[in-house]
């Protein structure tokens, strides 16, 4: 059996947008109710001996640029063992309703992702995570343009730079939307997961966490 990656002692923390958050600063206190709880669950269950700290720092519409202003007390000071980052699809929105080419706003994107995980390199002691982004355009009538393959390009050569362990959401969404036609995955907006679009995010991360 492929051990667990994260041992007692440690401490996991997500951060990103919406998708994290699910809500973890009110109702569902304090993981939330999407990806990151089913993570936790699902841990707990399998490994009940370990003695791990989970921490939620997702808030909903976040940006890249939104995290660098934020890094400092939300990921910096909290030291932990393991840092997940998903980020970059309300980049992509943006980016799109404001009609910006890729050649011009994908640079500053990247460098901006770059430079908090160089801070996250230097500063902190910790393994490291990093989601693709996803939209599922099977679940809209009317689906509009996101450049999710020009962001994930990106994610996968940073993924690579910095020795994250990457989490292929938007190859898996892809894998489970042709092998079950007709079933939504998200909210049907195509980017916000229904129930079982977060339970197939929390499996792929445990996948590459040895689970």
């Amino acid at each position: 059996m492929t051990d667990l990656v994260f041992q007692s002692g440690e401490k996991v923390l997500f951060i990103g947008d919406s998708i994290t958050d699910c809500a973890r600063r009110d109702e569902h206190a304090p993981f939330g109710n999407g990806y990151v709880s089913r993570i936790v669950e699902l841990i707990t269950a399998k490994y009940p001996e370990r003695r791990i700290e989970y921490v939620n720092k997702g808030i909903g519409g976040d940006v890249v640029e939104g995290l660098e202003t934020r890094w400092d007390g939300d990921v910096i000071a909290e030291q932990p063992s393991w840092l997940s980052v998903k980020i970059g699809i309300n980049n992509a929105s943006r980016q799109q309703t404001a009609g910006i080419l890729n050649e011009e706003y994908l640079p500053e994107w990247e460098a901006c992702y770059r430079r908090l995980l160089s801070r996250a390199r230097d500063e902190l002691d910790a393994g490291l995570f990093m989601f693709e982004i996803f939209y599922v355009e099977e679940d809209l009538e009317e689906p509009r343009p996101r450049p999710v393959d020009a962001y994930n390009e990106i994610i996968h050569h940073l993924a690579a730079e910095f020795d994250a362990r990457l989490v292929p959401t938007s190859e898996e969404f892809n894998r489970a939307v042709t092998a079950r036609p007709g079933t939504l995955w998200t909210t049907q907006d195509g980017v916000h997961p229904n129930a079982v679009g977060h339970t197939l995010m929390a499996l792929e991360f445990l996948k590459q966490a040895g689970w």
